[in-house]
């Protein structure tokens, strides 16, 4: 017994405008869309070594951008504090303002009030202008008041109080040094040591920066890099009682 043979052509179909043609079946596998070729293992794990090679390059920029983001934030806060200055000194016939070199709770002999409080009448005591973004404990440093009130510095800049309550050409920095307004910082990060409060307390701050901000008495805005073991530290602000400074 025979078994039927499958036909090579399919059957001839009628065709409206001429005879049948026959149409063979491979005709049919040979035109179909090839399907799409995967990722092989080698060119995967190729992919992962350069994406692994690019994050290590880029990581260590990171900090970097960020170091030099915050700097700039510190920048335009110290701006907008010399700009209270210089309305401070419109008004008060070009005397810089008598104020002590820190609010509390840090240690000082000085009865003037802080920065923040006698340039109230320009710039807001509370604003954000005070806090310098690297800033990550002087700002927020609590104490209580006299009346028992919970408070904090609210200020991240320190302020050369020998300066205050007399025109800059009045000063030992003019008379004695012989330096000129742009060459004088004015308020700078309260940063890069170990500083005591009324308590008693010793507070270890590190530097807010790699480079620190500095206002000058002509109102712009410098900076200079912060001092290693091999170079000395700016002398501490008069009234403070300085422990140790250091990276």
């Amino acid at each position: 017994m025979m078994r039927a043979q499958t036909p090579a052509y399919a059957p001839r179909m009628p065709s409206p405008s001429g005879p049948a043609i026959p149409i063979s079946l491979d005709d049919t596998h040979r035109n179909r869309a090839p399907s799409p070729r995967g990722f092989s293992l080698v060119e995967v794990i190729c992919s992962i070594a350069i994406i692994t090679v690019l994050i290590a390059l880029l990581m260590p920029m990171i900090p970097k951008v960020r170091n030099a983001a915050r700097r700039s934030a510190c920048a335009v806060n110290l701006r907008s504090l010399g700009q209270g200055v210089e309305m401070y000194k419109h008004e008060f016939k070009e005397t810089l303002p008598l104020a002590r070199y820190m609010p509390p709770p840090w240690l000082s002999r000085d009865d003037a009030p802080p920065l923040n409080v006698a340039l109230a009448r320009f710039i807001e005591p509370d604003t954000t202008a005070y806090r310098c973004p690297g800033d990550r404990v002087v700002h927020a440093t609590a104490y209580t008041d006299a009346s028992g009130a919970p408070r904090t510095t609210g200020m991240s800049y320190t302020y050369l109080s020998e300066l205050g309550g007399r025109p800059y050409e009045r000063t030992f920095y003019f008379t004695k040094f012989g330096l000129s307004a742009s060459q004088t910082p004015l308020a700078h990060d309260f940063d890069g040591g170990s500083f005591e409060t009324q308590s008693g307390a010793i507070v270890r701050v590190d530097f807010f920066h790699d480079v620190r901000n500095l206002l000058f008495v002509d109102g712009h805005v410098g900076r200079f890099a912060a001092p290693t073991a091999s170079t000395p530290s700016p002398r501490a602000p008069s009234g403070s009682r300085f422990v140790a400074k250091g990276r």
